[in-house]
């Protein structure tokens, strides 16, 4: 008779591991297994550090407008954004003539007035640093010759703001106020005075007075002066520097009213301001510029032929 009993007793091991793998199986006891883990990381909002500004070309902190033209100014920074540079979304920047708790004639980075003295930019240009910070540079082409140096009391000061895509930074401001360069220029509108044809002893009625237009090209207010020279005629004679009179103030005044022209330098304006505009702009107002209104009288003998002689304006910084 065959013993059974090992047989069994093997059976019954396998029988109990079987259940036991089973059992393993169905309570989910494994070796290993993954569960997530996560935390949620604020923004921070993108700060603008040292601001520094200038005109092209000029050492930093120098504005040099350029008479009767216009000149390149920029401001530029370090902009950083520690959640990632890419998260920047625009950078803006002002540069104009600011007061302690006064911003003069531009009151934010967005609406824009008709005020000489302020210049606003989207700063699209940049170089990246490193992962979180970015060099921005604000342009600003419209930086007149008119850009004065006290106007209405206040400092010239740069100012950027960065934004990224949630929130707006505050304003940063250059650290101090910009040296702006005084110049003292002026331009003449009409390049010479034609009094047409005339006969001897004949002097211009106050209703043909020929103008002449004065610009204030620089950006301080300035003092007019006036020399002029005889006319020597092509054919015969001269006619004498004092026979041409001027005036600055009203249009078709007689003859004998207006001021003799000299050979020595005279001033006939004071204090022309700095201009608002390009002439035009305004219609018929406008401020930095000045008409000067001409007569002559002709000798009553000796003269003949083409007379030319020469008008010599000067502009000198203002004697206050």
């Amino acid at each position: 008779m065959t013993n059974l009993k090992p047989i069994l007793v093997i059976a019954t091991m396998f029988l109990a591991v079987v259940m036991l793998w089973q059992v393993a199986s169905i309570t989910g006891f494994l070796t290993n297994e993954t569960i997530p883990a996560n935390v949620t990381i604020g923004n921070e909002v993108p700060t603008v550090n040292t601001i520094h500004c200038s005109t092209s070309g000029d050492a930093d902190g120098t504005l040099t407008p350029v008479a009767c033209t216009n000149v390149t100014a920029q401001c530029w920074a370090f902009v950083t954004d520690e959640n990632g540079a890419n998260d920047i979304s625009y950078v803006e920047g002002s540069l104009g003539e600011f007061e302690t708790g006064k911003l003069c004639g531009f009151p934010d980075f967005t609406t824009m007035l008709v005020a000489k003295q302020i210049y606003v930019s989207n700063c699209t240009s940049y170089t990246d640093v490193n992962a979180t910070t970015r060099n921005y540079t604000c342009t600003f082409n419209g930086f007149r010759h008119w850009t004065g140096l006290d106007y209405r009391a206040c400092e010239w000061t740069g100012k950027m703001r960065a934004s990224d895509t949630t929130t707006t930074g505050s304003i940063t401001e250059s650290a101090n106020n910009l040296t702006t360069t005084n110049i003292t220029a002026l331009d003449m509108i009409e390049t010479f005075l034609g009094f047409g044809s005339m006969t001897l002893g004949e002097t211009t009625s106050n209703d043909s007075e020929v103008n002449s237009t004065i610009q204030n090209c620089g950006n301080s207010d300035i003092d007019l002066n006036v020399s002029g020279t005889n006319l020597p005629c092509n054919t015969q004679g001269t006619i004498p520097v004092g026979s041409l009179h001027y005036n600055n103030e009203t249009f078709g005044t007689d003859y004998d009213s207006d001021t003799a022209l000299l050979t020595e330098s005279i001033k006939f304006r004071n204090a022309l301001s700095t201009a608002n505009d390009d002439r035009g702009i305004n219609g018929s107002t406008h401020i930095g510029w000045d008409e000067i209104y001409w007569q002559i009288s002709i000798p009553t003998t000796g003269v003949k032929g083409l007379c030319t002689g020469n008008i010599t304006f000067y502009a000198t910084a203002n004697q206050v």
